[in-house]
């Protein structure tokens, strides 16, 4: 006799054959205990409805009964069978189906409901428990994970040095907002801010002319949010202000893992307002760049998630949108007579070092130029100090007819160019950005 799936079976040497008294079945289980387990009203009545053909919840209830396939209990069972078949239909059980007013059908299928997602928490971890200290633990594992708060902060950032001097103090990190094409500045905190750290910001700020600045704590005091938000009403587009909160968590055994998010930020519209009200209406083709800006990254935002961190539209012919390396950046541009450009544009800040990575780079122009699928200008530029890698096609940002055709140009090089350069110049010797030719042996 084949055995109902509603029991299992323990091996015993002291037992033969039995009847089991639960549910009335007869169970044949020589050199076997069996151990009953009870089926739930929805599985009892999907069972009870396998080669029945239709049924009502009653007829169900008697059928469960009659192949003692649960207990039946309670005063209205069959309003629980009706109950629990309508539910298991709504969620999608592929085993059964609603025939007719009250009656129920099997549909042949063997397949089972999906389980219900198995699901974790994130759960807190002291921050001093991965960073017992600022200075010496937090602070350079930022600087060396810049991209993660770039991310965040919705720009692009290069950190430059830890433990910067000002006057005869000492900041955290310095670098620069390549988005922005500033000096930027991070004060970090292991503890609720507080007005000292408020004081070593402005004062640094000042020192440095930074016109990105940023406060890094994991958590904020409502008075010091106020304070930033009133710093970026005043400073409108000529510098920018963000709080930073960091956290630690971590699901169940895993790893912990940072977890940024913007306690204070610049306000957009604010900015845009106090620009207008202090140079009258943007002109035509500051608006036009804006318009055409904000869709470009809407669109890449949207298409290639990631592909960017920038966030802000800016109202110049030009954006930033990539930082590869010190120096190195992908950026976009309208240019006059009417060209469209994306370029690797390189510049340290040293002209000979910025000869020297381009004539690096040069080496693997077939390469490049194969991923592109196009011939580029790899420009030295004598008389300027920049160098740049370009792609040029025809474009004006005042044909807004043109625009889905130009922002899918662009998305398409962009991913390309930096799909195949940054491996190349990630790979690129430290020497070449510090003058020492022994850095690399």
């Amino acid at each position: 006799m084949t055995r109902p799936s509603v029991f299992l079976a323990q091996s015993t040497a002291n037992l033969s054959g039995h009847w089991c008294l639960c549910n009335a079945l007869p169970l044949p289980c020589e050199g076997e205990r069996q151990v009953a387990v009870a089926l739930t009203w929805k599985e009892a009545a999907v069972e009870a409805l396998r080669g029945s053909g239709p049924l009502s919840a009653a007829d169900i209830v008697r059928v469960i009964a009659e192949r003692g396939l649960r207990s039946v209990t309670g005063a209205t069972p069959e309003a629980t069978v009706g109950a629990v078949l309508y539910t298991a239909v709504q969620d999608g059980d592929p085993r059964v189906k609603i025939v007719g007013p009250g009656a129920f059908e099997h549909t042949g299928s063997a397949a089972t409901p999906q389980p219900v997602a198995n699901l974790a928490w994130l759960e807190p971890v002291d921050i001093r428990d991965v960073w017992e200290n600022e200075a010496r633990d937090f602070t350079p594992w930022l600087l060396a994970n810049a991209e993660h708060l770039g991310e965040v902060l919705g720009i692009d950032i290069e950190l430059e040095a830890r433990e910067y001097p000002v006057g005869d103090f000492s900041l955290d990190l310095f670098g620069r907002d390549v988005t922005n094409e500033c000096p930027l500045i991070v004060e970090n905190q292991l503890a609720e801010t507080n007005h000292t750290h408020l004081g070593q910001l402005l004062t640094y700020a000042a020192g440095t002319q930074a016109a990105t600045v940023v406060w890094v704590a994991p958590s904020f005091r409502d008075e010091h949010r106020k304070a930033l938000d009133y710093l970026n009403d005043k400073a409108g587009d000529d510098a920018r202000f963000f709080g930073v909160e960091v956290k630690v968590v971590r699901i169940g055994d895993s790893p912990p893992a940072p977890m940024f998010s913007l306690a204070a930020k610049p306000s957009e519209w604010r900015a845009r307002v106090e620009a207008t009200q202090a140079a009258g209406e943007l002109s035509e083709k500051r608006e036009a760049y804006r318009a055409f800006w904000g869709k470009y990254l809407e669109a890449i935002h949207e298409q290639h998630p990631g592909l960017t961190n920038v966030k802000a539209a800016s109202t110049r012919n030009w954006t930033n949108i990539n930082y590869l390396r010190g120096g190195i950046n992908i950026s976009l541009a309208f240019l006059a007579k009417g060209r469209l450009v994306c370029e690797i544009y390189i510049d340290t800040r040293d002209a000979e070092r910025n000869s020297a990575i381009l004539g690096a780079l040069v080496k693997h122009k077939a390469e490049v130029e194969r991923a592109v699928g196009e011939q580029l200008q790899w420009d030295d530029i004598p008389l300027k100090r920049a160098c740049r890698i370009r792609a040029i096609t025809d474009g004006d940002v005042l044909d807004t007819s043109s625009h889905d055709k130009l922002i899918a140009w662009l998305a398409d090089h962009q991913l390309k160019m930096k799909q195949v350069i940054k491996p190349l110049v990630e790979a690129l010797p430290d020497s070449l950005w510090t003058g020492d030719e022994h850095d690399d042996e």
